[in-house]
C-alpha cells in the first residue's frame, strides 16, 4: 500500500510539474486564428483573438510570417497537451500537502523565521532553495536541482527584530563553521545554512558580526538587487517565506552568469534566469518590477545582462522566444 501511495504521489507531482511548464510556455506564444480579408482586390491577413468580451483583429500584413504559423501550431499542440495533463491530474485528484515537500530541517527553519516575524525584518531566502520554492508555488518550469545549501540574505545595516539565530540553529543540530573571511556557516542535518549580505564597493571586505541576530554573513556583490520588491509565498497555515521577486531573481542571475568565477555554473545561472524570466515577462506585476529595476541599473550592469542574454541564445536554443522578448524589454 505504501508503494502505491508513493507511486501516486510521484505521478501527481510529475503532472503538476508538466502543467506549470505548459502554462509558462503557452504564456509567451501568440493566440488566436489567422483570418483573411479581401479589401479592394487586395488580400490582407489578421490575427483574430478574444480579449475579455471583445474580439480583436490584429493586422499581420499581406503575407503570413512563417514564424507566426509555427508559433500558432505550437500553441495548438501545447493546448492539447495541457488538456491531457489536467485530465490526468483530475484522475489522481488528491492535493499534496505542499509543506510536506520541504525536507524537515528546512521546514523547521522556515517555521521559526515565520513565528519570530523575521521576514518583516528584511530577511529573505535566496539561491537554489529560492528557485525550488518558485517551482513549487509559482507557474515556473521545473529544472532539476540538487542542493544542500540554504542561503539566507540579511540586510545591512540590520534594523529588524532581535533573535539569536546562532543558538537556535545549534539547538536543532547544526554546528558552526568559521570561514577565512570571518563569516560563519552552519553545517548539520545533511544541510549547510549560509548567511549572506550585500558587499558595498569593490575589493574583498571582511564581514561584520550582526549581534541582533547573532550571525556573521558572507559579503557578495549584486545581492542588493534581491531586496527590491520581494514577494511572500504562503506555504501553509503559520508558514510563509519571503523570496526575491522573479524579475529581480532573473536580473541577478544574468548579472552573475558571465562572471569569471561562475564559469562552471553559467548554464545553471542562465537556465534559472530564463525560467524565472518567462514568468516575469508574462505576469503584469513582475513585468512592471522588471522595468523599474532595469531603469536603476548602471550601464556597466546592463552590458553584462545583455551579454548573458546573447550567450543564453546559443546555449539554450529552445528558449529563444523568451530571450528575444527579454531583449525587447531590456533595451
Amino acid at each position: 500500500m505504501e508503494d502505491l501511495k508513493n507511486t501516486l504521489k510521484e505521478s501527481l507531482e510529475f503532472y503538476l510539474g508538466q502543467e506549470k511548464a505548459l502554462i509558462s510556455r503557452l504564456a509567451i506564444l501568440p493566440k488566436g486564428n489567422i483570418k483573411k480579408k479581401n479589401i479592394k482586390g487586395e488580400t490582407y491577413y489578421y490575427l483574430q483573438y478574444r480579449k475579455g468580451i471583445r474580439v480583436i483583429d490584429e493586422y499581420i500584413g499581406k503575407k503570413i510570417p512563417d514564424l507566426l504559423t509555427e508559433q500558432l501550431q505550437r500553441r495548438k499542440q501545447l493546448e492539447a497537451d495541457l488538456i491531457k495533463t489536467r485530465k490526468s491530474i483530475r484522475l489522481l485528484h488528491q492535493k499534496p500537502a505542499k509543506e510536506a515537500d520541504l525536507i524537515a530541517p528546512i521546514r523547521e527553519i522556515l517555521y521559526k523565521l515565520t513565528k519570530e516575524g523575521l521576514w518583516d525584518s528584511g530577511i529573505t531566502i535566496i539561491g537554489s532553495w529560492c528557485f525550488l520554492l518558485y517551482q513549487k508555488y509559482l507557474p515556473i518550469e521545473k529544472y532539476p536541482l540538487k542542493t544542500q545549501d540554504l542561503d539566507i540574505l540579511i540586510p545591512q545595516p540590520y534594523k529588524g527584530k532581535q533573535f539569536d539565530l546562532s543558538s537556535y540553529l545549534r539547538s536543532i543540530g547544526f554546528e558552526e563553521h568559521f570561514n577565512l573571511d570571518g563569516s560563519i556557516a552552519y553545517v548539520g542535518n545533511e544541510l549547510k545554512v549560509e548567511f549572506l549580505a550585500p558587499q558595498r564597493g569593490r575589493g574583498i571586505k571582511r564581514t561584520q558580526y550582526i549581534k541582533q541576530i547573532s550571525v556573521a554573513p558572507q559579503l557578495l556583490r549584486f545581492l542588493e538587487i534581491l531586496f527590491e520588491e520581494p514577494i511572500v509565498i504562503r506555504i501553509a497555515p503559520g508558514l510563509k517565506v519571503k523570496v526575491p521577486s522573479p524579475a529581480c531573481f532573473m536580473l541577478h542571475k544574468l548579472l552573475l552568469a558571465t562572471r569569471p568565477q561562475r564559469t562552471e555554473k553559467m548554464e545553471k545561472d542562465l537556465r534559472q534566469a530564463i525560467y524565472a524570466g518567462r514568468f516575469a515577462l508574462t505576469d503584469k506585476e513582475e513585468r512592471a518590477k522588471l522595468n523599474r529595476q532595469w531603469k536603476k541599473f548602471p550601464e556597466t550592469w546592463k552590458r553584462c545582462v545583455r551579454r548573458a542574454l546573447n550567450i543564453s541564445r546559443e546555449m539554450l536554443p529552445l528558449e529563444r522566444a523568451v530571450i528575444n522578448k527579454a531583449e525587447t524589454i531590456l533595451k
